[in-house]
Order: structure tokens, then sequence, then C-alpha cells
């Protein structure tokens, strides 16, 4: 998913404090929150997860630590 369209989805509240420099990591999270769910994405309880959700793949892809 894009960063611009995570941007749109995060800020559905109508406010938009989501600059360009706002990581994919924090605006999914910020989604996940807004939807009543565990924010998540890219934590290490993706190593044990078994839940589906539309982040799945990019979330459990493999990270160089210093980007997580």
């Amino acid at each position: 998913m894009k960063i611009e369209t995570l941007q749109q989805l995060a800020s559905q509240d109508g406010q938009n404090q989501y600059g360009s420099n706002t990581s994919q990591k924090m605006l999914i999270r910020t989604i996940q929150m807004q939807r009543g769910e565990e924010p998540c994405y890219s934590t290490d309880k993706r190593y044990n997860c078994n839940e589906v959700c539309e982040w799945r793949a990019s979330c459990q892809k493999l990270r160089a630590i210093w980007l997580r």
C-alpha cells in the first residue's frame, strides 16, 4: 500500500497530521489503533502471529534490525 493511501486512512478523523516523513510502520499502527486492533505491525509479535490482516505479507518480511 502506498504511503499516500496510508496517510489518508490514518487521517480519517479529518486532521491531516501525518507528513511525508511519517513512516509506513507508524501509519499502519495508527490505523490499527483507530480500528480497535492491537498496534502490532512490524513488532516481535509477527514471529508468532496467526492473524490474517491486510498487512500480513509486508509485516512478516525480513527486515534489518535497524529498520524495526
